[in-house]
């Protein structure tokens, strides 16, 4: 049995890819293709907490109270004896692992080859695709799941992102897998010509998906003015949030947009590592990474990220009581 390596990266669609594969794995069988379960549910997020070190800061590892080496060994021992399980049960030709968390959390060859040492002894080969979007994309993006978990987002937030970062600098990013898996074994593909993965996927490996069921298609961008609103209970001092399920209730009228001019400038931070990227891929090509600047105003509504809200704590306190009264009925 191959295996597919699907790292991500996070904003290019993985979460509807994942569902597509987790509520269809029998019918995926049945045309001889393993989306193994108990790795985290949809997002096989059990493969990037195994490649972790004891002192990384990820929640992952709170969440299972890892906080020992004994404990990480105990949690590294579990994840190998599920997927062994699951891959020595299946008579599939292809096992298809996917997490985003692979891209986001994963910061080092070290880390990257605790995950080749995982597959390796399971699989006779393993591919590993890298779906690649705009950088400026990718930001405000982020910028909606940020504020969804209740964090605030001002204009300093798209100053942040540089290239020193391996999770936008994708030159580095391929860098580091192509030293443990090795550059043959790379796919990578621009979200400008290909932004359907599961499309692309499945018609890579040859399956039929008219008789699956198709989950809709996950979109986390919310309105700016919602952001504002996260901001304005942030500014409040308390500890009010809005529960993301909510905020994904709300209608978008108008997502947030930096200004042309600002957008090309975030843009312009990658451009050497993605020429660099370009100029040694033959899966890429020149254009790859340029964005649909149509989407991008000429004046941007950064602004109102960081204007000051003068009910910020009435509107604390309002989200308190609901809250209170939500938590008093569950």
């Amino acid at each position: 049995m191959r295996a597919i390596l699907h790292i991500g990266t996070e904003k290019t669609g993985t979460t509807s890819f994942q569902r597509f594969m987790n509520v269809n794995t029998s019918a995926l069988l049945d045309q001889k293709i393993l989306y193994p379960s108990h790795l985290g549910g949809e997002n096989h997020r059990h493969i990037s907490i195994y490649a972790l070190d004891l002192n990384s800061k990820d929640d992952g590892l709170n969440r299972f109270k890892i906080s020992s080496d004994d404990e990480l060994a105990a949690y590294r021992a579990k994840v190998e004896q599920t997927l062994t399980k699951q891959v020595a049960a299946s008579d599939a030709d292809v096992c298809v692992l996917s997490s985003e968390h692979l891209h986001s959390r994963l910061k080092s060859v070290e880390q990257i080859q605790r995950v080749h040492d995982l597959l390796s002894p399971l699989f006779s080969s393993v591919e590993v695709y890298l779906h690649l979007r705009p950088q400026v994309d990718v930001i405000v993006s982020l910028a909606s799941t940020q504020a969804r978990v209740g964090s605030a987002v001002r204009r300093d937030f798209f100053e942040r992102p540089d290239a020193s970062q391996i999770y936008y600098n994708y030159n580095l990013l391929t860098e580091a897998w192509e030293t443990v898996f090795g550059a043959e074994n790379m796919r990578l593909l621009s979200f400008r010509q290909t932004p359907d993965f599961l499309g692309f996927m499945m018609k890579t490996l040859g399956i039929d998906i008219s008789n699956m069921a198709t989950p809709a298609r996950v979109n986390e961008a919310i309105d700016v003015r919602v952001m504002a609103m996260v901001n304005a209970l942030t500014e409040s001092g308390s500890s009010q949030r809005i529960d993301h399920r909510v905020i994904d209730l709300l209608p978008v009228q108008e997502k947030v947009r930096p200004s042309l001019e600002k957008s090309r400038e975030i843009q312009q931070r990658f451009s050497a590592s993605n020429r660099a990227l370009i100029a040694r891929r033959d899966d890429l090509q020149d254009g790859s990474f340029l964005p649909a600047w149509k989407n991008y105003p000429d004046d941007g509504n950064l602004s109102l990220l960081d204007q000051p809200c003068p009910f910020a704590k009435s509107l604390a306190d309002m989200i308190a009581h609901y809250n209170t009264i939500i938590d008093s009925k569950t």
